[in-house]
């Protein structure tokens, strides 16, 4: 590839890749270039390897994912924990609570967000939960879960940048304060937020841990802060008893 090698071509080969993931029907090679700025010759040298391999499938209409990328998510599914039995966990705590439940799963220093299940219940407000790295994970119980048990150094990251940014009026701002609400989540091994991450929503998240011990994820409800106020006891144990329904599967 002309002009291209190493970490470089790896890049573009893997910007390809996420182009035709993003796109809702096959992909030309002249669109790929487009996307890429770059000449129509490189685009094809990087399609060979990911054709050859199963990653992408030439159509009619142009590239689509191949088989292989389905298989690289089987293993993914397997690594983080998602097994088919999370949907039933959460299916039976949403029954019980009326409460939209979620799962959510970790990956790395348990900041960045591998994957989410979420069971929906009619008409209330939900998480807008995004893969990556989460600025808002201080404000959404869930992801006090995840800060609460990473290590100091992935908490000291995580203050740097994002930082404590504030959502609403009820956001914890103040690394003090974190700090505080931290030591009460892994003593009490519940996590809340009323209205700290978006007005009109309260979230309720209890860790989901490995054979090991180690917090891999975690499950949560969202309710209306009302909800919360008048059920607090009810959501808190029912968070609790899907966490350690979670942590059980095999």
């Amino acid at each position: 590839m002309a002009g291209q090698s190493g970490p470089r071509a790896a890049d573009r080969t893997l910007e390809v890749l996420e182009l035709v993931a993003r796109a809702s029907a096959p992909v030309s090679a002249k669109a790929l270039a487009r996307g890429l700025g770059c000449a129509l010759s490189t685009v094809y040298t990087l399609l060979t390897p990911l054709i050859e391999r199963g990653y992408l499938v030439r159509t009619d209409g142009g590239y689509t994912l191949g088989y292989q990328v389905s298989a690289l998510h089987r293993a993914f599914q397997r690594q983080a924990g998602l097994t088919d039995g999370i949907d039933g966990v959460l299916a039976r705590t949403r029954h019980a609570t009326r409460a939209s439940a979620n799962y959510v799963a970790y990956q790395g220093d348990g900041l960045v967000i591998a994957d989410v299940r979420t069971v929906a219940a009619d008409g209330d407000e939900q998480p807008d939960l995004a893969i990556g790295v989460d600025p808002r994970s201080h404000a959404y119980a869930h992801g006090k879960i995840a800060l609460a048990a990473a290590g100091p150094a992935a908490r000291r990251r995580y203050l740097e940048q994002p930082g404590l940014r504030r959502f609403t009026p009820q956001t914890i701002a103040s690394a003090e304060r974190l700090d505080q609400e931290l030591r009460r989540i892994r003593r009490t091994g519940v996590a809340l937020d009323v209205e700290e991450a978006r007005p009109g929503l309260a979230c309720l998240a209890a860790p989901v841990l490995a054979a090991d011990g180690a917090v891999i994820g975690s499950v949560s409800l969202s309710v209306r802060p009302e909800d919360l106020r008048t059920r607090r006891h009810q959501l808190i144990t029912a968070v609790k008893q899907a966490a350690r329904e979670a942590s059980q599967r095999p």
